[in-house]
């Protein structure tokens, strides 16, 4: 395939349109496409030889029938674009594979030797990325057992996500022709997201059931979830630079139980899990992509694009490359930062025991009840964490160490009970009672070293002379919730073309935090301010100071069934919730929900089907978060001057959003030979948001107040963010003759969209956030940058700088693309029990937005062909 290089260290990807040197793909394209004519060519002679016998009907075994069927093949795959993003979303490689695999065996007379039934498929091994295989096995009375293994290659590079290049049209120009002449194709973060993931992950879950039939039986089960692989993620400090960890993780769960029936339809369950999990992080410096011009030896200098870093510096520049394809950066005495080498690793272990007892019954003729409660206590344990900084620096003495242990407990309980009661032949009312209590106290020591060891290229933990304590921090943190739940629902069936409920939840949730240690501060994740400060130093379980955050939840419930003829069936329901507070900004304190489904047989081989979901949400935090700090001007948006700020803005509610879906499909199937299915879902989703944004820039529109109270200071905006998706898909299936079937289909993915941060009352009436900047987009202007001439994305403001959309609207954040999938297939059958199989699909994803954009990262449109042959073969 002719796609980018997904490898870090390339000095440069391959770029849309580039091949490489070795150009075996194509004459194994070549080969493939030839051999497939051929037996398409001699596949219908067979097929006219064989007769109209049925497929096969198993053949006896002694006391077994016994099924088998094995498809083997091959995959061809041909393509050119973004090969990071089609493994992401694709991922099937050339090769041959065994498709599918099954094998049946069931005894005649329930008396086989070790087993009565044999069930074993699988599908996908020798090569694609998720293969499965599932073994059951039942004995009659005696045992049940059921084994399956899966594995997966969990690959995700979208360059977009996470990635410093992410720039608007105007910085994304000026970058072409920065200082230096600067070059994002070398950079690792052009071609990959500094947040990749390439993770293969085994999955393994065996459960054996003895004296099923019995009334006590005994479960015994056993899964094990292994992962290995590749992550990479972002150091914010020292610098901001790509970490890379190869990670080995692992999670055992043994579970024993036994169920009871110790009367006519009524069991009793008891189960015992615990699980084991352990992790080791080693996270090393990925970013060693420049050369530093005296030593001669790899630096990290962060994430750097110009002019940010050294390159603010008047006369420190950047040679693009060398011959090596490397950057080097020529310093001077003003610009000495990176670093040598960086290393943060440790040992993670966690236990989790639980116990769980359930009960379901309806013995009673009138009364249905279920009832379960778990108890769980587990522990995590961070050992030997270690955080090695080997820092290149004006003073050359940047080499730091932090060291540290952690502990974490979980303590968790819930219960639930449900009840329903049938007082009459067509009315019931129901009752369902959910608890739940959590806490998870923990702790963290940590100690900062002074190293002695001079930094440099060669320097490593065990030379650093390490030694000498320069801080000590000891923390003592707590999160905790209590949560309970009661939904009451009236319940009403007149006939079997009617049915309808009406319902109350009432739901209590309470969120506790605290942070204790050397430097005291509240945890602030779930909204500190909006809490209510409760110093419970009575209280042994949890310590003092803590800040708990209260919500109260009030949502009434309806549904209904119709069926107004035996074709005809339609169903609704709503939900329409009011709480009283809210754990973050964008949680509902107001949400409505309503969904409607309707599906109608038009006759024996046609039927049609359509639905609405609609789910509302806001959040009025704009005035009941700010009126306990500003209580003059409740408004976290200044809507009244006052001498400090003497310009307003329109008042904020807060938050609003938006989900709308809506699907049609069909179904048409005259008979065996010819079947036709087709479904659409459009959704349309909006996030209108207020926030304030810490700035220290100017903007084009008049200066603006800062927010009021609560995060005062800040520039206060509107995120505007709407997205239209539209999902299509059609299948046909037509069999020409008895021996022939041929499929086609198609599928699309279509979406638009924009995300825009406006500014109220803004002067240009557009209401769009201008920052002021230089000429690649730094604001305010950094010193030394030009402030003209501006690039053409930009606006000009005489005698300040240059005007750039901010902070990077649309620029790209992938809202616009076309996702297209048509697919055909043909399976012929050749003789008895053997089928000849071809399949063709075409996979195209096209980003409409980034026409006409500055390539700042590596484009991640991409074209794939891929052909599958196999020969599946039944006995």
């Amino acid at each position: 395939m002719t796609m980018a290089n997904k490898n870090y260290n390339s000095p440069r990807p391959l770029l849309p349109g580039e091949e490489p040197s070795d150009r075996s793909r194509c004459k194994n394209r070549k080969r493939a496409i030839l051999i497939a004519l051929l037996m398409l060519a001699v596949a219908p002679q067979f097929a006219l030889a064989q007769d109209d016998e049925e497929a096969p009907q198993g053949r006896v075994w002694g006391d077994y029938t016994v099924h088998q069927s094995f498809e083997f093949g091959g995959r061809n795959v041909d393509g050119n674009g973004n090969q990071q993003l089609y493994d992401t979303l694709v991922n099937l490689k050339s090769g041959p594979r065994l498709l599918g695999e099954d094998l049946s065996m069931r005894s005649n007379t329930h008396m086989g030797g070790l087993f009565d039934n044999l069930y074993l498929s699988s599908f996908g091994f020798g090569g694609d990325p998720n293969d499965v295989a599932r073994l059951r096995l039942e004995k009659n009375k005696w045992y049940n057992f059921v084994g399956l293994y899966r594995r997966d290659e969990n690959f995700f590079d979208f360059n977009l996500f996470a990635n410093p290049l992410n720039l608007n049209q105007g910085i994304g120009t000026a970058l072409q022709v920065s200082p230096g002449g600067f070059n994002p194709t070398t950079m690792p973060w052009y071609a990959n997201s500094p947040h990749l993931q390439d993770i293969t992950r085994q999955m393994g879950d065996f459960n054996l059931t003895l004296f099923p039939q019995s009334a006590i039986r005994f479960r015994l089960g056993y899964a094990r979830n292994n992962n290995a692989g590749r992550l990479d993620t972002t150091l914010e400090a020292p610098i901001r630079t790509i970490m890379t960890e190869y990670d080995q993780s692992r999670s055992d769960r043994y579970q024993f139980g036994v169920d009871i029936r110790p009367m006519e339809r009524t069991t009793i369950s008891f189960d015992q899990f615990y699980e084991h999990d352990k992790v080791d992080p080693n996270f090393r410096d990925n970013n060693l992509s420049f050369t530093d011009s005296v030593l001669g030896t790899r630096v990290d200098i962060g994430i750097p694009f110009p002019p940010s870093g050294c390159t603010i510096v008047p006369g420190v520049t950047f040679t693009p490359t060398t011959p090596s394809g490397v950057n080097v950066l020529v310093t001077n005495s003003k610009c000495n930062i990176g670093m040598f080498s960086f290393s943060r690793s440790g040992r993670v272990r966690t236990g989790i025991p639980t116990s769980q007892l359930s009960l379901q019954s309806n013995y009673f003729r009138k009364l249905d009840m279920t009832a379960s409660g778990t108890y769980s206590s587990g522990s995590s344990n961070f050992l030997n964490y270690q955080e090695f900084a080997n820092n290149r620096n004006n003073t050359n003495t940047g080499v730091t160490l932090l060291d540290g242990t952690s502990h974490t407990d979980r303590v968790s309980g819930n219960a639930d009970l449900g009840l329903t009661y049938h007082f009459a032949p067509s009315w019931s009312v129901s009752d369902k009672f959910r608890w739940l209590d959590w806490r998870n106290p923990g702790n963290s020591n940590q100690t900062g070293f002074t190293c002695s060891g001079a930094a440099g290229p060669t320097l490593t933990l065990a030379t650093a002379g390490c030694t000498t304590p320069s801080s000590s921090n000891l923390y003592d943190t707590v999160l905790a919730e209590k949560t309970f739940a009661n939904t009451a629902k009236v319940n009403w069936a007149p006939s079997r073309r009617l049915s309808a409920y009406l319902g109350y939840r009432y739901g209590r949730r309470e969120l506790t935090g605290a942070l204790q240690g050397s430097s005291p501060t509240l945890n602030s994740y779930y909204l500190v301010q909006n809490g209510v400060t409760a110093p419970l130093s009575t209280n042994n379980a949890l310590p003092a100071n803590l800040n708990i955050t209260r919500i109260n939840e009030n949502t009434a419930l309806g549904g209904v069934v119709l069926r107004p003829t035996n074709a005809w069936r339609v169903n609704a329901d709503m939900e329409l919730l009011s709480a009283d507070n809210a754990f973050t900004n964008i949680s509902p304190r107001h949400q409505q929900r309503l969904r409607a489904n309707t599906t109608y047989k038009v006759n024996r081989w046609a039927s049609v089907n359509g639905g609405v979901h609609f789910i509302e949400t806001r959040n009025d935090f704009a005035e009941s978060v700010n009126a306990a700090f500003n209580p003059a001007n409740p408004n976290l948006f200044p809507t009244t001057p006052t001498p400090a700020n003497p310009n307003t803005v329109p008042p904020a509610y807060g938050h609003k959003d938006h989900w709308r879906y809506y699907t049609l499909g069909a179904s048409l199937h005259p008979d065996r030979r010819v079947g036709f299915d087709f479904g659409w879902t459009y959704l349309d989703q909006q996030f209108n948001s207020a926030t304030c944004v810490p700035s220290t820039g100017l903007t084009v529109q008049a200066t603006p107040a800062t927010c009021n109270g609560f995060q005062s200071g800040g520039l206060p905006l509107l995120l505007n963010y709407q997205e239209r998706t539209n999902t299509g898909f059609a299948s046909l299936a037509v069999r020409p003759t008895h021996q022939v079937a041929l499929s086609a289909g198609y599928d699309i993915t279509s979406t638009a969209g924009h995300n825009n941060w406006l500014l109220p009352g803004g002067s240009d009436g557009s209401g769009l956030l201008l920052m002021t900047s230089d000429i690649y987009g730094n604001s305010p202007p950094l010193a030394g940058n030009p402030i003209t001439p501006c690039p053409a994305a930009s606006t000009t403001v005489p005698g300040v700088g240059c005007g750039f959309a901010g902070p990077f609207p649309d620029a790209p954040l992938s809202q616009a693309l076309n996702w297209h999938k048509p697919t055909a297939g043909i399976a012929i059958d050749v003789a008895k029990g053997l089928t000849l199989k071809g399949n063709y699909s075409y996979y195209d994803y096209n980003e409409k937005e980034t026409l006409g954009l500055p390539i700042v990262t590596l484009p991640r449109n991409l074209h794939a062909n891929i052909e599958t042959m196999s020969l599946k073969y039944a006995f």
